[in-house]
């Protein structure tokens, strides 16, 4: 763990480190005030300046409390933004999904379109074909029904008294 000490300069408060491995026994050379790097431990002043009237210590103590405030205010600052873009990173992610979600649903409507347009499209060219046969059969059943009306009506114009000859002969079958 490491230790730091304040002390009062000409320039104001420095900063010492001491290392674990120096001796704990040992005095604080400034006198001062050491401090530990931990959240939960609390500045101590030294004994030795105990007797020194020019209140140092209560100044130390006082940016000692100020720099300990600050530095928990920073930690809770840090864990709010770090949970702040844990969520908007999460957000993001079921954004994400949603969309590839939409994505999947949109191809499958569009596959389904394309392969009823296409079954559609089959459809109307079976159609068109049938229609072109039958309306060549219907022209074709027209001639025939104009070459089968044609000598009726050669011989009727042709001939007036075929209707007299039709109606005697319709006399002669009835009397025998």
């Amino acid at each position: 763990m490491l230790s730091s000490v304040f002390a009062l300069t000409d320039d104001g408060f420095s900063e010492t480190t001491f290392f674990p491995w120096d001796n704990e026994s040992q005095e604080n050379p400034f006198g001062v005030l050491s401090f530990s790097g931990s959240d939960d431990s609390t500045p101590k002043t030294n004994s030795s300046n105990s007797g020194s009237d020019d209140g140092c210590p209560v100044v130390v103590d006082l940016m000692d409390e100020r720099k300990r405030r600050r530095m928990i205010s920073n930690r809770e600052s840090a864990r709010r933004s770090r949970m702040r873009k844990q969520k908007h990173l999460e957000n993001l992610r079921n954004l994400v999904n949603r969309h590839k979600s939409g994505n999947r649903e949109l191809m499958n409507r569009l596959r389904f379109a394309v392969h009823h347009g296409q079954a559609l499209g089959q459809e109307n060219e079976r159609l068109r074909s049938e229609s072109v046969i039958l309306r060549q059969k219907l022209w074709d059943l027209h001639l025939v029904l104009r070459v089968w009306q044609l000598p009726n009506e050669l011989l009727s114009s042709a001939w007036p008294c075929n209707d007299n000859n039709e109606t005697s002969s319709n006399n002669k079958s009835n009397r025998h």
